[in-house]
């Protein structure tokens, strides 16, 4: 069994997290109950959360969002995420970052002064690093929640995503 396959059964959505081809990018459809925000402090940029985010949302920042960083790292369009957990759990699983969590959608229209909708926004909303919000040392950082399957892994399991990782 694959580190991939763990993290689907685990979160048991057959659609996930195989990378979606152009043609199985889904929409928004509700809204969501959490959002994603990348720590953009501990993301690597290694590229795969957005590879496996089943809505596309996930791109990297524009250059000079981070200074002092080269290749900037990732962040999700908050409007568009729709609370999947999958960026979530490819990040704590597959990588050594950890970097993304997870924030109450109340939470985030109150400090960021926005309501997140049901739908995809009309117009696109470039995404922003947040880094005094939502990353290590950021005021709403501590709220974040992060990977919900790492708890539920058995000895095998870990031993599979261990190996996998390298």
């Amino acid at each position: 069994m694959a580190a991939i396959d763990i993290i689907r059964r685990r979160l048991k959505e057959d659609r996930v997290p195989d990378a979606p081809n152009l043609d199985e990018i889904g929409e928004k459809k509700k809204r969501p109950k959490e959002v994603a925000f990348m720590d953009v402090n501990l993301c690597f940029p290694c590229g795969k959360c957005p590879e496996f985010c089943p809505v596309q949302c996930i791109e990297y920042l524009a250059p000079g969002s981070v200074p002092g960083r080269g290749v900037q790292p990732v962040q999700d369009r908050y409007q568009e995420c729709i609370g999947c957990y999958i960026c979530v759990e490819v990040c704590a699983l597959l990588t050594d970052y950890d970097a993304v969590r997870m924030y109450d959608v109340a939470l985030v229209e109150e400090v960021l002064d926005t309501t997140i909708g049901d739908t995809k926004p009309a117009e696109y909303q470039p995404a922003e690093p947040w880094e005094d919000l939502f990353s290590e040392g950021g005021e709403y950082r501590h709220l974040g929640k992060g990977s919900r399957i790492r708890e539920k892994m058995n000895a095998e399991e870990r031993a599979v995503i261990q190996r996998e990782r390298g």
